[in-house]
């Protein structure tokens, strides 16, 4: 079967990678709690479902500007580590396939070949270290070694080795990326990039078949046939912020919520400085955010030095009532994203607490 790999052909591989996303977010935010910030699935949603939107707005003339206006959106909208790496693989594909109206099996070959390298090279990662160079290089050279037998075929390779691939990153520990600071806690859970990767190459190959496109995606089916569920939301662990500052409290609670990568954040409470907005440190209001921010799951509170610590210790020797109250021993800023982050995703206290004391060994370089 011959495929012409034109705009069309592209435009269907979008809409579906959109749809995939859009019905697996859930599904890549589960596994991005486990290793990582648990805002994967929530990112690549908001970014691809927008992205529909914009070139759907000023549609492209070419594959390659089709490809190109999608990377830069997501460079340019998505959070995290996700936005940059996605970007470079579709902006990268766009550069090589450049102007033509249709596309050369052999062009989009290289333009695979391009990409993985763009991204390797971004991420510093290769083959093994657990991240989505292990979906996206054996498709690349899947997609190259299967070329003779039709572009069909070739795409069909592609799909099947980076599922492959991204199944094969279970027994892995992590050497890259947000999961390489859990060491061999990461051991046991399939990568979240490798995953979101592996869903992006089938749509490509997908793509082949129009009417498949057409037909939802299997979650997305599966959703629509189960009966309604109504249920109340269980309740989440709470993060407390203490800081001799009001502002500094508030902000950095604020931070942590823009950063869950969803609209419904765990609780967050800030406790800065004094009723009267001077610097220093309130135990009535540390119990006031104590209060607000319990759930029945548990509280992590955050104390950034001194007086803070002396006050959130004399609490808790007294005794909150409710629920567990700890300190988290761990960095003010960094610490009460990832707890907040991992409490969002439904984690429990022990595993918040995991969470902020891993990110004390947070690399800058």
């Amino acid at each position: 079967m011959t495929v012409p790999l034109d705009l069309a052909f592209f435009r269907r591989f979008l809409e579906r990678a959109t749809r995939v996303i859009v019905a697996e977010s859930a599904y890549l935010t589960e596994l991005d709690a486990a290793i990582g910030d648990a805002d994967h699935g929530a990112n690549l949603k908001r970014g691809f479902t927008s992205a529909a939107g914009a070139v759907a707005a000023e549609p492209p003339a070419t594959p390659g500007a089709l490809l190109t206006a999608v990377g830069v959106h997501l460079t340019n909208t998505v959070g995290g580590a996700s936005g940059p790496l996605y970007g470079t693989v579709l902006r990268r594909m766009g550069k090589v396939l450049g102007e033509e109206a249709v596309v050369g099996p052999e062009a989009l070959g290289r333009a695979l070949g391009a990409a993985v390298a763009s991204v390797r090279r971004l991420g510093d990662s290769a083959p093994g270290d657990k991240t989505m160079v292990d979906a996206l290089q054996p498709a690349a050279d899947a997609y190259a070694a299967a070329l003779p037998r039709g572009v069909v075929a070739a795409l069909d390779a592609a799909a099947r080795a980076a599922r492959e691939g991204a199944e094969a990153t279970i027994p892995l520990q992590a050497r890259r990326g947000r999961a390489s600071y859990l060491g061999e806690r990461s051991i046991g859970h399939q990568d979240p990039g490798a995953t979101s990767s592996a869903m992006l190459v089938t749509a490509l190959y997908e793509a082949t078949d129009p009417e498949l496109c057409a037909a939802p995606p299997e979650r997305e089916a599966a959703a629509a046939e189960a009966p309604a569920q109504t249920a109340e939301p269980a309740g989440r662990v709470g993060i407390v912020l203490v800081s001799h500052s009001r502002e500094v409290a508030a902000s950095t609670a604020e931070l942590a919520k823009a950063l869950v990568g969803t609209g419904d954040p765990a609780p967050a409470a800030p406790a800065g400085g004094l009723p009267d907005g001077s610097v220093g440190t309130s135990a009535d209001l540390v119990r006031r955010a104590v209060g607000a921010a319990d759930q029945g799951r548990g509280v992590a509170v955050f104390c950034d030095m001194g007086s803070a610590v002396l006050t959130v210790k004399a609490l808790l020797a007294e005794g909150f009532g409710g629920s567990d109250v700890r300190i988290a021993d761990a960095p003010f800023v960094e610490g009460a994203v990832a707890a907040l982050v991992t409490a969002s995703a439904g984690g429990d206290l022990a595993a918040v607490l995991a969470a902020a004391d891993d990110a004390r060994a947070y690399r800058k370089l």
